[in-house]
């Protein structure tokens, strides 16, 4: 297998079935508090208790651990090389520079896993997995339609028209995205481009746009006019906003860390992304769509190309749509259809999904195009051939949502909590062992929590839940009545070595919750932390757990490139949506100390609005226009952004024409000084909260 592989974006899943190692049960703390390595001594290097070292070194899998994943290989049909066949299928080209794209993209690196048995350090079922999504290149899926696979997390589709080509899913990256078109141009030429669709409103499927500049393919006229027709489903810019924009800075964080991005390839590091080998490292654009799919059926044709779209909302994203190509009898399910359990809830942070009705478009779809569709393709994994093929992928995609679904139910219905829900629920083994199913991007136990979430709330019906002090307040408390740092260590040691790994976190994290100094503590859960990483079947799980032991043994801080709010980005918004995002960077204590006020502003050539600044909180009404303001501000969206990010002052904007204020000119200074622009993008994620990230 000499493809290149490559690095994507998005999230996996935890083994169903328990392993070895993952033990109930506390064992009890052995030694005192005065012979035990503390926090207290603080020891910075090689510190030992009998035969463990504390070290920041990585770890070779423990015995425990390598029993587990042994355990593995008698559970699942590793015999079954199908999908080998399938992902190979049409392969045309390798991807230029073997995929690798400086500061952005290393696909080679993620080629360590072809042909090679699992290494005790990777469960062999996500260690076969990379194999199948950590290539790349140009692709042949039939007579009319291409992919690039492997050059970010989403598959570029290149569907061929009468005359010209249409652009599918345009990846994360805008110099990924570039690379993709310019190797398909290289075997298949230059063509005009005819139209562009964008599945859905997760930002590895459009925050390449910019890529389509990149390689001359149009101009911003071409899309703002509407000779290019940008297509996309209802709902698409204000579902993008609220995901990426409004929670971007803490989602993208928790990205970096779910996808791997802060971690280096290898059998000890980053595998894959699942849905695809990694996520491009780089700040994601922001397209506007000038076409809206609003409803079931709805046909649009593109240069003798018909599409027949479908709204599919709240399953994978809060604005989605799929569409069937009748003249060639190819579907694409969009991220409604992978090869693998997808997430209900995803650990970077999202709306909760509902598994039940995702079932129902999986069969809505069985129903509509069951008995004529000879192929599937989509953004993420590799395309199936063959009505029968078709028809069964749907199927038992279908059966693994609804499970997941009734399972919850009838379990809760019993009285049963989410965790046990999680733990305890038996499932059918014909659809959770299907290659298809494997939770390797959504885990089940979290996707089978967040449908309780999603139906019934966080509260589990126990009222210690309303009762709880917060992490770093509650661990204080535990560790007093336990008898201190030095007993909770011995206690958390005493768990590593008999391999319950998940029992010594949660004992560590009642320290590291309020106190982040205990250089030992630190270091036994990083490497409790990584022996979880090394059994997971689910990539996300696993690059969560490392990135969490790179945390704790770096000290916390460590670097993010990924962000999806960038300046561009929030001037790309949309007049309304832009002022929300305004809205909420106000610092509501401080803005609370200046009073009350009404400003007008003009945001030029996008929209007028009323800001009401009442009881701190500052409130908008667009189309409205206060009789009496206290100031009247004309400005436009960047230089307004400028202001809010403490980089312009609205005198010399008014100075130099960029701006022009009516009214008291110190209301709007006053405003403006409550914008917060404190916000970082490397925040700790398992560490206390640094001092330069808290708010002031």
């Amino acid at each position: 297998m000499k493809n290149t592989h490559s690095k994507l974006f998005l999230a996996c899943t935890a083994l169903m079935f328990g392993v070895a190692g993952c033990k109930d049960g506390t064992p009890a703390a052995n030694g005192d508090t005065a012979s035990a390595p503390t926090a207290s001594a603080n020891a910075a290097g090689n510190t030992s208790s009998g035969d463990y070292q504390f070290s920041d070194a990585q770890k070779d899998a423990t015995d425990y651990t390598r029993d587990a994943n042994q355990k593995v290989l008698g559970e699942l049909d590793f015999a079954d090389k199908t999908a080998f066949a399938d992902v190979d299928r049409g392969f045309i080209a390798p991807l230029p520079n073997n995929g690798d794209i400086e500061g952005v993209f290393s696909a080679t690196k993620m080629n360590f896993m072809q042909d090679k048995d699992a290494p005790a350090t990777v469960n062999p079922s996500l260690w076969r997995h990379a194999q199948l999504v950590n290539r790349g290149g140009l692709y042949q899926v039939t007579d009319h339609i291409y992919q690039v696979r492997g050059q970010d997390l989403v598959n570029l589709s290149i569907i061929e028209t009468d005359n010209g080509i249409i652009l599918y899913d345009i990846e994360y990256f805008a110099d990924t995205l570039a690379a993709s078109i310019k190797l398909y141009e290289e075997h298949r030429g230059k063509k005009p481009l005819k139209g562009v669709i964008i599945s859905h409103s997760h930002a590895d499927h459009f925050g390449g746009f910019d890529g389509i500049y990149k390689a001359g393919l149009a101009t911003r006229e071409d899309f703002s006019s509407g000779r290019i027709p940008l297509i996309a489903p209802e709902g698409f810019v204000k579902e993008s906003v609220s995901e990426n924009v409004m929670a971007g800075n803490i989602m993208a964080r928790r990205a970096g860390y779910q996808y791997g991005n802060v971690l280096e390839p290898g059998p000890k590091g980053s595998i894959t992304a699942a849905l695809g080998a990694a996520l491009a490292n780089g700040a994601s654009s922001l397209p506007i769509p000038n076409k809206s799919i609003t409803k079931d059926g709805e046909k649009v044709t593109i240069d003798g190309v018909t599409f027949e779209f479908y709204l599919t909302p709240h399953a994978e994203a809060p604005a989605e749509m799929v569409f069937y190509i009748p003249q060639w009898k190819a579907l694409s399910m969009a991220e409604e259809l992978n090869h693998l359990q997808h997430n209900i809830y995803t650990l970077r942070g999202a709306q909760t999904r509902d598994a039940s009705v995702w079932a129902s478009y999986l069969g809505a779809a069985l129903a509509r195009w069951g008995k004529d569709v000879e192929v599937n393709f989509g953004p993420h994994t590799w395309p199936v051939w063959g009505n029968e093929n078709v028809t069964k992928y749907l199927a038992d995609q279908r059966d693994l949502y609804q499970s997941i679904y009734n399972t919850t139910l009838r379990y809760a219905n019993y009285g049963y909590r989410p965790d046990d829900i999680a733990e305890s629920a038996a499932l059918p083994k014909s659809v959770f062992n299907e290659w298809n199913n494997r939770p390797y991007y959504g885990s089940t136990k979290n996707n089978l929590k967040a449908t309780y979430v999603r139906n019934l709330g966080w509260f589990n019906g126990n009222s210690t839940e309303l009762a709880k002090y917060p992490d770093g307040e509650r661990g204080k408390r535990y560790v007093e009545a336990m008898g201190g740092e030095g007993k909770v260590l011995d206690a958390a040691l005493a768990s590593y070595k008999k391999g319950d790994y998940r029992f010594t976190v949660d004992l560590l994290n009642n320290i590291v919750a309020y106190d982040g100094s205990n250089k030992n503590v630190n270091l036994l859960m990083a490497d409790a932390f990584e022996q979880l990483g090394y059994q997971e079947e689910n990539a996300l799980y696993r690059n969560l757990y490392l990135s969490s032991a790179k945390e704790l043994r770096m000290g916390g801080s460590v670097p993010n490139a990924l962000s999806t709010i960038s300046p561009e980005v929030i001037a790309a918004l949309p007049a309304d949506l832009f002022m929300s995002y305004i809205s909420m960077t106000v610092d509501q204590t401080k803005a609370e100390a200046l009073g009350d006020y009404t400003v007008n502003v003009d945001l030029r050539g996008e929209g007028k609005f009323r800001l009401d600044l009442h009881n701190g909180v500052l409130n908008y009404l667009q189309g409205y226009s206060a009789d009496k303001p206290d100031a009247a501000l004309s400005i436009g969206k960047t230089d307004l952004i400028a202001v809010a990010a403490g980089k312009a002052k609205l005198d010399d904007l008014a100075g130099n024409g960029k701006a022009a204020i009516t009214g008291d000119k110190e209301v709007l200074n006053k405003i403006a000084s409550v914008f917060d622009n404190g916000m970082k993008n490397n925040m700790n994620l398992v560490l206390p909260l640094q001092p330069e990230n808290q708010i002031k």
